[in-house]
């Protein structure tokens, strides 16, 4: 089963976010028949060669065709040099018999639709690219992303949304791709999140105390994401330190990294919480699932979203979670009460979310993983592998 994946990042070194968490996923719980290859950028191999990698324990081909180092913000942005350069020498990334899949707007368009079938993931949605608040470079540019976005979805064989919403709005928007248009939620890797038992629990809490300098008894909250505008971190900052005025012992941990993460220190400080915050920096999964166990809430203060994967990795570890109104996660904590939806996207309706949830934490633990179960990878994935193999059997000589 061949399959290429298209998308202008480093398989070695991929950036926490939506789109990387899918991909890796979707590598690593494939049956083991798929054959991965992957037109990417890379920071240290040689464009325009193949090269033997690993992304997920599974071996991957991969071709570079822009060289990116992440630390760097660059004039033009990547997705742009990517899609130019694939274009000047799309021969040689046409050439093969493969069902690619793509989840980055345009980077389709240089590939001619005639070479195999093609699918997509649509991870946020012109709006949510284009509106305030959002660091996609395609803000000033709404109106050519839109076009794209049409043309890209009328060469696609199938096309998944992982926001609800935004499926429904895309049917109404892209008619003539409405019935290729399939709803697609985030899932969570079983391998590295869920529940542990009480005594591990608070193991994992104590030495989090510890590490933290709080108090046995301080209400931890966790914070894990870009610090960027989508996920408005001066909201949380705000938030956070009107709930510390009514638990002045609570704690924040704030693992991620981000352009706001200045700007967020020093609200932080402006309001007198800056001694409560601790910023962690991105941390390995495995360490974030052991933080998810210690803590008593998780906060999500976001604009808008798609999941985020992050909550129902906190829902399937027994973390209550506390969000904003945006994206599935919002969803599930409303229908299941594991956790607290803010009212409003307010520093006081955050906070009172956040009250409502770390009083009740403990008791929530089991509500919240049974609410995350339909989330498992194998679940939710098992269709989008058939549908590949659907699309593997219209290639040249069928199903490979």
């Amino acid at each position: 089963m061949p399959l290429q994946i298209v998308l202008p990042a480093d398989p070695e070194r991929m950036r926490i976010g939506g789109i990387a968490s899918f991909v890796r996923g979707f590598v690593k719980f494939a049956p083991d028949d798929f054959d991965f290859s992957m037109v990417g950028v890379s920071a240290t191999r040689a464009t325009w060669r193949w090269h033997d990698v690993e992304l997920e324990g599974r071996p991957l081909r991969l071709l570079p065709v822009v060289a990116d180092d992440a630390t760097r913000r660059r004039r033009f942005p990547i997705a742009a040099r990517f899609v130019a350069a694939i274009a000047r020498r799309r021969h040689e990334v046409s050439a093969g018999s493969w069902v690619r899949s793509f989840h980055r707007p345009a980077t389709d368009l240089p590939f001619p639709a005639h070479t195999g079938p093609m699918w997509r993931v649509v991870h946020l949605s012109v709006g949510d690219l284009t509106t305030t608040g959002s660091e996609s470079r395609w803000r000033p540019l709404a109106g050519v992303l839109r076009a794209s976005e049409g043309r890209s979805l009328g060469r696609m064989e199938r096309i998944y949304i992982v926001n609800r919403a935004v499926a429904d709005h895309y049917r109404a928007e892209f008619p003539a791709a409405a019935e290729r248009i399939e709803f697609v939620p985030n899932w969570v890797d079983p391998t590295i999140f869920g529940p542990v038992t009480a005594d591990e629990r608070r193991r994992r809490r104590t030495s989090l105390v510890q590490r933290l300098g709080a108090g046995e008894d301080a209400t931890l909250l966790l914070y894990a994401g870009r610090l960027e505008g989508q996920k408005d971190p001066l909201l949380l900052a705000r938030a956070f330190a009107v709930f510390r005025g009514s638990q002045p012992g609570a704690r924040l941990v704030i693992a991620g990294e981000g352009g706001l993460a200045r700007a967020m220190r020093a609200e932080l400080d402006r309001l007198g919480a800056g001694e409560a915050a601790s910023f962690i920096g991105t941390v390995a999964r495995g360490e974030l699932a052991g933080l998810m166990h210690a803590a008593d809430a998780l906060v999500i203060a976001s604009a808008f979203e798609t999941g985020p994967t992050v909550g129902l990795e906190a829902l399937t570890s027994g973390l209550p979670v506390v969000t904003t109104a945006v994206g599935e996660v919002a969803g599930v904590v409303a229908r299941s009460g594991a956790g607290a939806v803010a009212a409003a996207r307010t520093p006081d309706a955050l906070a009172d979310a956040m009250r409502r949830a770390a009083a009740e934490s403990e008791a929530l633990r089991d509500r919240a993983a049974a609410a995350a179960a339909p989330y498992a990878a194998d679940r939710v994935l098992a269709e989008v592998y058939d549908e590949n193999r659907r699309l593997a059997a219209m290639l040249p000589g069928g199903d490979r």
